[in-house]
């Protein structure tokens, strides 16, 4: 039993292998690396034209967010890549503290002008979050705010996530159709013509945001929820 609990750690990518770096298939799969390891290239902080200057940093070839505020936006930032994305493989490592909330989000606009209050900003997002612990409105989160969720829209077909240790995720679009995995299962697939998307939508908070639903590209975005979050093995290859 241990022997294949192991295998299935290296298929993973948990064991065995470099971080940050892409394989010989990877890279003929047409992969690229959105984190080195080592630099915060190709990342900028949300209305900024560079890296936020504190709440991110990179350690142990991790991509940290060492926030405390507790609440969106209101440390270091969201952080966004430099380029918009369309249709798209994206995979990643993560890791949460108890009580921990955060997101990677995508098809992410900015705004012409920064709103004066401080708000993460809008784009669909893999919720990231301790699933069993973390309290919402005094109650457990339904389950569109679990981990895995297409936020607030769909939820994720897993049980409660257990925070503390790293996970690999990974989010599929082209064009309508969306997925989302956790460790390898898939836990979320809809298309955005589906009747199960727009019951989700319409009683969404994202339902009076003119054009949501019909998003084509946007940014990729690592959410600050004012909870530390660890963020590794960020690839992404973008499709026809």
């Amino acid at each position: 039993m241990k022997k294949i609990f192991l295998l299935l750690l290296i298929g993973f990518g948990f064991v065995g292998c470099q971080q940050n770096t892409l394989t010989h298939q990877e890279k003929s799969n047409g992969y690229q690396l959105l984190f080195d390891g080592k630099s915060s290239d190709g990342w900028r902080g949300a209305y900024q034209s560079q890296f936020p200057s504190h709440g991110w940093v990179i350690k142990k070839q991790q991509l940290l967010g060492e926030l405390s505020e507790g609440k969106e936006s209101g440390d270091g930032g969201d952080i966004i890549t430099l380029k918009k994305y369309k249709n798209f493989d994206l995979q990643f490592d993560w890791k949460l503290g108890k009580l921990g909330n955060s997101g990677v989000k995508y098809f992410v606009e900015e705004l012409p002008k920064k709103p004066l209050t401080s708000s993460s900003l809008i784009g669909y997002e893999y919720q990231l979050i301790d699933d069993p612990d973390f309290i919402y409105n005094e109650k457990h989160l339904p389950e569109d705010h679990k981990t895995g969720a297409l936020y607030n829209i769909i939820p994720p077909n897993k049980a409660d996530v257990r925070v503390g240790r790293w996970h690999r995720s990974r989010i599929l679009v082209k064009n309508d159709h969306i997925e989302h995995y956790l460790d390898g299962k898939l836990i979320v697939s809809v298309d955005r013509q589906s009747a199960e998307f727009k019951k989700g939508f319409q009683q969404s908070k994202f339902k009076e945001i003119s054009g949501y639903d019909k998003r084509k590209e946007g940014y990729i975005l690592l959410q600050d929820h004012g909870h530390n979050v660890a963020f590794r093995n960020i690839k992404l290859k973008e499709l026809d």
